[in-house]
């Protein structure tokens, strides 16, 4: 497991070192490699995303855990880790951190732009298409059907409010299912959820 890394993560956690002892690791890994190489995707670690975790660290976890939930119930286990990996891969970062500053300005943008949203404009509502047209962009080759699905619908419930609507497939049920069960620690206190959804900032 040898990565070069550009740039210092945020949130200064291991998390690749953290589940290198898990049993599944080595062939989740081999799934996810040529994704967590590359420079694009490595720009997540300067992105804050939920309190102090950087997305580089919520995608492994949320991709990892996938693999395993999907390996132990017969589901697609190559659709949940890559689907896993880049349900979140928005360009756009919604949480300011001064390490953003190292990259273009089209990361910063919501915070150069300055413009108040209307709530379908907010976050919560236009990452995952986002997240789907940069993953595209760079890792269409990795992309299918039910993985773009998933990535698009992981919002769900929220997805209802889009022309998105709900997942067609296991797969999407269980990135939602993941997603929201890493993030349980901004679920915790009912003030939080708005800032889990992206309907407010943490900062």
């Amino acid at each position: 497991m040898k990565i070069k890394y550009k740039y210092d993560c945020v949130d200064n956690l291991n998390i690749l070192a953290h589940y290198s002892t898990y049993e599944d690791f080595d062939d989740w890994y081999k799934i996810v490699k040529p994704i967590l190489k590359h420079k694009e995707f490595q720009k997540r670690r300067l992105f804050i995303h939920h309190e102090n975790e950087s997305l580089w660290t919520h995608s492994i976890k949320v991709s990892f855990n996938a693999y395993r939930y999907a390996k132990k119930h017969n589901i697609n286990t190559y659709n949940c880790a890559i689907a896993g990996l880049l349900h979140d891969f928005y360009t756009r970062a919604w949480q300011y951190s001064e390490q953003l500053e190292k990259l273009d300005k089209k990361y910063r943008y919501n915070f150069i732009n300055g413009k108040k949203k209307k709530i379908s404009e907010m976050h919560a509502f236009t990452h995952p298409k986002e997240a789907l047209d940069n993953s595209k962009k760079y890792f269409k080759k990795y992309l299918n059907k039910e993985i773009e699905n998933t990535i698009v619908t992981h919002m769900f419930p929220l997805s209802l409010l889009t022309k998105y609507k709900f997942p067609k497939y296991k797969e999407g049920f269980v990135i939602t299912l993941i997603d929201k069960f890493v993030s349980l620690n901004l679920l915790y206190n009912i003030k939080s959820v708005p800032k889990y959804f992206g309907l407010t900032k943490i900062n």
